[in-house]
């Protein structure tokens, strides 16, 4: 009985260890992305002497439909 603990948790660290692999195989992916220049996060307006203009925050709700449509 102690034998099949034993391997349970032996089997349980390596679903683990498998799992905490991915996460950062995928993180190192979504790091090494390039956007081209249509998808990268630029202002959207300047003023008279080339200086981004600050953007208000998108509400909640705007942010969600944005998600919603895959923007």
């Amino acid at each position: 009985m102690a034998t099949q603990t034993r391997q349970r948790a032996v089997e349980a660290a390596l679903i683990e260890q498998a799992r905490a692999e991915r996460y950062q195989d995928s993180q190192r992916e979504a790091k090494s992305r390039r956007l081209d220049g249509a998808h990268r996060a630029r202002p959207l307006e300047f003023d008279e002497s080339g200086f981004p203009i600050p953007q208000p925050n998108p509400r909640f709700v705007t942010r969600v439909a944005r998600l919603l449509r895959g923007i």
